[in-house]
């Protein structure tokens, strides 16, 4: 795999630079595909002195924007473009992600908007949407409408079918992605209006809910029936996210090992059925070992303290590394710890004939905002998270200024890292920190300001609650 594949050479004007054109090179103009093979890279080439022409030569039209969006970044202090630039770049890893958990507290769509906006301008290609959690089934079901019917008054926040097809739209258009997560067979209290109605069954009466792999087949076919929706409504997309993480094994109340991996091995086999790639968080394979059989077709996921990519690659399963002590933005690393390498180093066993270290992604939790611990799922009488004043819809302009200020721009810093990692000094990392906050306040990103502090509540001291 390369490492460091971009070359840059510009040289400072002394005078106003005076390009009156951009020459965009395409090699397939035509074709919009996004994928996990689609190409990402570009090439700027100018010379005041030859030409008052740019030139940005791609694969794709994907890669032409990355190339223009890197040539916005190229001015000089003075704001004047350098006289010459001769810059190849590509990316790391193809997978660059940005997770959203709508799950628990909801993510109004013009909140995933701006997050789609600040992903294009940093060169993130991917929105996992975590949208299934302990609080919430958070996009419309026309064969199971009870999912989201009572989610009304502070319980309030889905997604119409209309609303996916904007997203992944608007998300498309700026060269992203939108990879589905509906989790199971844990952090399943999303389905509890399928359990009234007997459509799912539970292998635990009481918190925290958990389903269960019945005889008869219920949870089965609805779950079936749940994830080819799904894949309809998100089209073309390759990979469709399982969860699989955190699953409680209750063995009297019928939460068993062999149990849970029963479901997660029918699921995996009907996401592969539909002629899609199914990915799970590491237990999936490491705990229940519900993705076994399932080497050279599945995705794991990594985030805890257990396996990373190369062990993961080495077993047989494309990986994705998300360690949780680095990017999840909700636990407030530091900054030296979302700028991180995740390549495998050189003298580790790694990848193998058609499997592939996929890349990336940072995530945003939102167990914080919940209205008690993960919405109740645990029972009554819980402490109320750091956030729980943001819950309800009528604060939801104060939801979004407190998640855009957790998110970036630490999320940018982590993007600058999965698409072409080096080492720097301290001070060099701040300077980055610093341009990297500018750029977002120049494009009207609600990020933490460059010198505060923001967290679920605060931004610069000053707190969102009036």
């Amino acid at each position: 795999m390369a490492r460091y594949n971009f070359t840059s050479s510009c040289t400072t004007p002394t005078t106003s630079t005076a390009y009156d054109n951009i020459n965009l090179v395409i090699a397939d103009p035509s074709n919009d595909s996004l994928n996990q093979q689609t190409n990402y890279s570009y090439s700027i080439d100018a010379d005041i002195d030859s030409s008052t022409s740019i030139t940005i030569t791609s694969q794709t039209i994907y890669g032409a924007a990355y190339g223009l969006e890197t040539l916005t970044q190229t001015k000089t202090p003075s704001s004047n473009l350098p006289t010459t630039i001769s810059t190849v770049d590509s990316p790391t890893f193809n997978h660059r992600g940005l997770m959203i958990d709508t799950g628990r507290r909801f993510v109004p769509l013009s909140t995933i908007l701006l997050n789609l906006d600040a992903m294009a301008i940093n060169k993130l290609n991917i929105l996992h949407l975590h949208f299934a959690d302990w609080c919430r089934y958070a996009i419309e079901s026309t064969v199971f409408p009870t999912l989201t019917e009572s989610l009304v008054g502070d319980q309030a926040g889905h997604y119409t079918k209309e609303d996916i097809k904007d997203m992944i739209e608007y998300a498309n258009d700026r060269g992203i992605r939108v990879v589905p997560e509906v989790d199971l067979p844990g952090h399943a209290t999303w389905g509890l209006p399928l359990k009234t109605t007997g459509d799912l069954k539970y292998c635990t009466a009481s918190f925290p809910f958990s389903l269960l792999d019945d005889v008869d087949g219920k949870t089965e076919a609805t779950l079936k029936t749940i994830i080819s929706e799904v894949i309809e409504l998100f089209g073309e997309e390759e990979l469709f996210h399982i969860g699989a993480d955190e699953t409680a094994t209750l063995d009297d109340e019928g939460c068993t090992i062999e149990n849970i991996a029963g479901i997660e091995t029918k699921i995996f086999q009907h996401i592969v059925d539909e002629a899609r790639t199914p990915v799970c968080w590491e237990e999936g394979f490491y705990k229940s070992g519900g993705a076994e059989g399932f080497e050279g077709e599945a995705v794991i996921n990594a985030w805890n303290a257990g396996p990373r990519p190369a062990d993961i690659l080495n077993d047989g399963f494309d990986a994705i590394e998300s360690m949780s002590d680095n990017f999840y933005l909700n636990n407030n690393p530091s900054w030296s710890q979302v700028w991180y390498d995740i390549a495998i180093p050189s003298t580790t066993s790694k990848e193998k004939d058609d499997i592939t270290y996929r890349g990336g992604e940072v995530s945003m939790w939102t167990d914080n905002y919940c209205y008690d611990l993960q919405c109740g799922a645990f029972g009554p009488d819980q402490t109320p998270p750091v956030g729980a004043q943001l819950y309800p819809p009528s604060m939801d302009g104060q939801f979004t200024a407190s998640f855009m200020g957790m998110v970036w721009p630490k999320a940018a810093i982590a993007a600058g890292a999965f698409w072409n990692y080096y080492e720097m000094t301290d001070e060099e990392l701040q300077a980055k920190i610093e341009d990297v906050a500018d750029r977002l306040k120049e494009n009207e990103i609600d990020a933490c300001p460059n010198g505060c502090e923001c967290d679920e509540l605060t931004r610069c001291g000053d707190s969102y609650i009036n």
